[in-house]
């Protein structure tokens, strides 16, 4: 059970009204909490517009990359785009060579194999930029860290268009330009675009400097949220209004791809950011896990409905296959923690040579969530251990991974995920090190917690502030659903198992009552005595349709036995 903490602090918050519509208290003080404080804040957060994205020539390399992409233009240059194999990596990719493409340019792509090649510029793809003719390169989702490769590059008379938005090191490469928010000293208000937010960037700039329609460009932004919500950037800022008119887009999406993706998964109308993290993005994911990720990426490039349907279903066994080789995985790393007792160390590293490399990080998140503690799960083979990294909040893993740099072959990533490569003999040495710098943080921050947004009683849950609800999507990291907590709330009637792993059951407070569901707590209703226990409860609010009727329902994140 993890400890119950309220986010920021009760607000005398009283109904504000935003174009003619009345704002319940509850929706005000959680706003306010969450540092939306005017009308007018509150306002541009509920009803973000397009005018609301920056200027994309604040990015400091935008004018030369888009003049060098100009003059291949006007001088008809090969061009390669260079991807990445994640979901990120394919829409960034997919986004670019379109429109290249649609601006008259011969466009070739490249995607590095996750296991033979892993992340990053690569340089089989510099070899076939030359072999296919090309001058230019474009990298998108990657390259910030390739130094080297950047260095083979120039000297075979390849410019390189840096196009990122991972964290460089001190040494950058020397490319003819490099796109990325989080350069040392660059000016561009907002740090956190993902890849694909920071090719879209490249594209409106294109435009603009083209004196093309960029409205043209919201075209692409079904691309846009899918590739950053399945990316966990944080959904607010630049990428709320990309991800929330994106999602907007994806159901009415021309592009015969996406249009099989629903068809495939029978989503339609509504879509919000669960839908592409945990339903469509993982298909586009597994495809690079299991094998050569070229065929994501042609999903979104192809106008041929047959190819499209025959991919999306390649696609969905692909992530099938994945999950079942998940699950044996998780167990065994489980297993080895335990029996090595790795679980006493603050981060954790586990080994084995016949883990599958593209399912690490899958693997290495989920024992971050079972052990809150940052978990690094590494695949060996033939002496070299390959692998991913996730980590909690308040520890900043590549960072830490920087820390230890000296032992590995190389690394890189996010404050939450990385990627690393090191030799066997250095593991022992990478276990110390790491484990160091951890001592540096507070014990505090390796306690599990689960903030709430407020305490209320269910006869405050009405109609308006279901309602208004929605309105905080899309959600996501540092924009999460409103949690509440319930306390003292009876259980009306027999809880009952669904699905083997879910418990259902309803909940009264006063002469309210509401259907509530509890998933993967199955177990609990071992502690629950009907007509006796009554129960502290922290959930969220959703509509779920059954029979055509919409319901309003708790879902539990969390209970325990009032006190």
């Amino acid at each position: 059970m993890s400890e119950w903490i309220l986010k920021g602090q009760s607000i005398d918050a009283s109904d504000m009204e935003i174009r003619d519509k009345k704002i319940p208290k509850i929706i005000v003080q959680i706003l306010k909490n969450r540092g939306y404080d005017t009308p007018e804040k509150i306002e541009r957060y509920f009803v973000p517009s397009l005018s609301d994205l920056h200027d994309p020539f604040l990015l400091s390399g935008m004018e030369k990359a888009v003049d060098r992409i100009i003059k291949a233009i006007e001088i008809k240059e090969n061009v390669l785009v260079h991807g990445d194999y994640d979901a990120d990596g394919i829409t960034s990719s997919a986004l670019v060579i379109d429109n290249l493409r649609k601006l008259g340019l011969n466009v070739e792509y490249y995607i590095p194999h996750r296991i033979v090649e892993g992340y990053g510029l690569s340089s089989k793809g510099i070899s076939y930029a030359i072999e296919k003719g090309c001058t230019l390169l474009i990298t998108v989702d990657c390259g910030i860290t390739s130094v080297q490769e950047v260095l083979q590059a120039k000297q075979d008379n390849l410019d390189i268009i840096i196009c990122d938005h991972h964290k460089p090191q001190p040494v950058l490469p020397d490319a003819y330009a490099i796109l990325n928010p989080k350069l040392p000293g660059e000016i561009y208000p907002f740090k956190e675009l993902a890849g694909v937010g920071v090719a879209f960037k490249l594209i409106q700039g294109l435009f603009i400097k083209m004196k093309k329609p960029v409205e043209a460009t919201y075209e692409d932004l079904d691309l846009v949220a899918l590739g950053s919500v399945v990316d966990v950037v944080p959904l607010v800022d630049e990428n709320r209004v990309l991800v929330k008119y994106g999602l907007k887009k994806i159901a009415k999406s021309k592009k015969t791809g996406i249009q099989a993706i629903l068809k495939e998964t029978s989503l339609k109308d509504d879509l919000t950011s669960y839908h592409l993290g945990f339903i469509i993005g993982p298909r586009i994911n597994a495809c690079g896990r299991m094998r050569d990720a070229k065929e994501a990426l042609e999903l979104f490039l192809t106008n041929e409905r047959t190819k499209a349907t025959e991919f999306v279903q390649n696609l969905s066994a692909d992530n099938k296959q994945r999950r079942l080789i998940e699950d044996g995985m998780y167990q065994e790393a489980k297993c080895l923690i335990q029996e090595k007792h790795l679980d006493k160390n603050r981060i954790i590293i586990v080994e084995k040579e016949t883990w599958h490399e593209g399912i690490v990080g899958i693997v290495a998140s989920a024992i971050c969530d079972e052990f809150f503690k940052p978990a690094i799960i590494l695949s060996v083979k033939e002496g070299v251990a390959k692998g991913s990294a996730r980590s909690i909040p308040g520890l900043d893993i590549a960072e830490a991974l920087g820390a230890c740099q000296d032992l590995l072959v190389r690394y890189g990533g996010h404050s939450q995920a990385a990627g690393l490569e090191l030799r066997v003999e250095k593991l022992a040495g990478l276990r110390q090190c790491i484990n160091d710098y951890a001592l540096k943080f507070d014990e505090a921050i390796f306690k599990r917690k689960h903030s709430y947004d407020m305490e209320i009683s269910l006869d405050e849950i009405t109609e308006e502030v279901v309602y208004f609800l929605k309105f905080f999507e899309p959600t996501g990291m540092a924009n999460t659903q409103p949690v509440f907590l319930g306390a003292n709330l009876e259980v009306v009637g027999v809880p009952r198992v669904v699905g083997n792993k879910h418990l259902k059951f309803v909940l009264r407070d006063g002469n309210k009552t509401f259907g509530a569901i509890a998933f993967n707590q199955a177990d609990k209703i071992l502690e629950i005595e009907v007509g006796k226990t009554k129960l502290d409860c922290l959930f969220s609010i959703a509509e779920d349709s059954y029979s055509g009727k919409r319901k309003t329902v708790l879902r539990i994140k969390e209970m325990k036995k009032s006190a």
